[in-house]
């Protein structure tokens, strides 16, 4: 049997929201970098096998029957699919490990490595997600390998804790981020402070790419 020919349509469809590449996608299906182009554009093969649909289907962030092209919008509970919106999934996730020294700072490429439960507060929000804390440097407050929650649409104020991505110091290098809380801002300079070892840290304003506050953890939130 064919898939539906509207299945193909989503998925490219979110492929272009959630800014995938599809030969990467392809490679994280355990399958070569053309698997995805040939489904697509050929029909090869013309039904995703079972395992390839629920792998398909948690990258995407889509419930797995719509990978089927069965009915209309019959969704699993927990999975919603707003009209034309994109769609939002009981599973957010969860980018970058948790990894570096003691002061914190880990690369960053904004991988997606994992999905976990969305936490009640972040309900409804498209680009939220989770990352793990790395090192020591905001114990007692995040313990290292800690899962945090994170909404970059929330506004940023003095005294938030927030995920600080910095932009490479030359063409070519991965990002570097770390958590902290922040302190003050100002058109040239931002502080943050750690807590262990206490200190204040100030960072060139021009060296911020984002800034995006925590609103939870896994280990405060029972998820």
């Amino acid at each position: 049997m064919n898939t539906n020919p509207d299945v193909r349509q989503i998925i490219r469809t979110r492929l272009a929201e959630l800014h995938l590449n599809m030969s990467a996608v392809s490679k994280r299906l355990g399958k070569n970098h053309a698997y995805l182009h040939q489904f697509l554009d050929r029909g090869i093969p013309a039904q995703l096998p079972e395992l390839v649909r629920g792998q398909l289907a948690e990258i995407l962030q889509v419930p797995e029957i719509i990978l089927k092209g069965e009915g209309g919008p019959r969704v699993r509970p927990g999975l919603r699919v707003p009209t034309g919106g994109p769609f939002i999934t009981d599973r957010m996730p969860v980018k970058g490990a948790g990894q570096g020294g003691s002061d914190g700072f880990f690369p960053w490429n904004g991988e997606t490595v994992d999905y976990v439960s969305r936490p009640p507060q972040l309900a409804g929000t498209t680009e939220a997600y989770a990352v793990y804390v790395a090192g020591s440097s905001m114990e007692p407050r995040y313990i290292a390998g800690e899962l945090v929650h994170i909404h970059p649409g929330k506004p940023v104020t003095p005294g938030a804790f927030v995920l600080v991505q910095l932009r490479p110091e030359s063409e070519g290098e991965t990002p570097r981020a770390f958590i902290k809380r922040l302190v003050r801002r100002t058109a040239t300079k931002v502080t943050f402070e750690q807590f262990n070892p206490p200190k204040e840290i100030d960072i060139k304003a021009a060296e911020v790419k984002s800034m995006h506050r925590i609103v939870g953890s896994a280990e405060t939130s029972g998820f």
